[in-house]
Parts: structure tokens; sequence; C-alpha cells
């Protein structure tokens, strides 16, 4: 059996533009699913705004992030103490 392995850049998954979307995206989805906007914002909205959102994530995975990838090399960098 093949063990699993993150990707490079999972030490930095706060910092990647398409982790952020797909988590604005989930929680944009489950407000649909939450009576606190009930009345207020129509479900069809939270479905149409987390559809945009995440069909966004899937477009930000593929744009290069030089701060992103900088502050992975940083923390790749053994430390002297």
């Amino acid at each position: 059996m093949k063990r699993l392995q993150l990707a490079d850049d999972a030490p930095i998954w706060y910092l990647l533009w398409s982790n952020q979307a797909t988590l604005l995206s989930a929680i944009t989805m489950m407000q649909g699913l939450l009576p606190f906007w009930d009345g207020i914002v129509p479900d069809r909205w939270f479905m149409l705004a987390g559809a945009v959102i995440s069909s966004a994530a899937f477009i930000l995975r593929n744009i290069e992030q030089p701060k992103a990838k900088a502050k992975l090399e940083q923390k790749r960098r053994p430390t002297n103490v």
C-alpha cells in the first residue's frame, strides 16, 4: 500500500489563495443550509456564490504566488541555533 504524502506547499496552506477560496466557498455553501440568513438572503444566492467561489479556487490554484513560494523556502531553510 502506497503511503500518502502531503504536497510541497502544505506547510503554507493558509497563504494559498486557492485554499482561502475553497474555505470561503465551503462556508458560503454552509450558510445556505443554516437558518441564520433565512428570509433575508435567498438560498440560491448562497448556492451561486459558492459555485462561483469554488470555480475561482480552481483558477487560483494555477496562479503563481511568489510571496508564498518565498515563505515556503524560508520554512525549509534549516535554522542554526
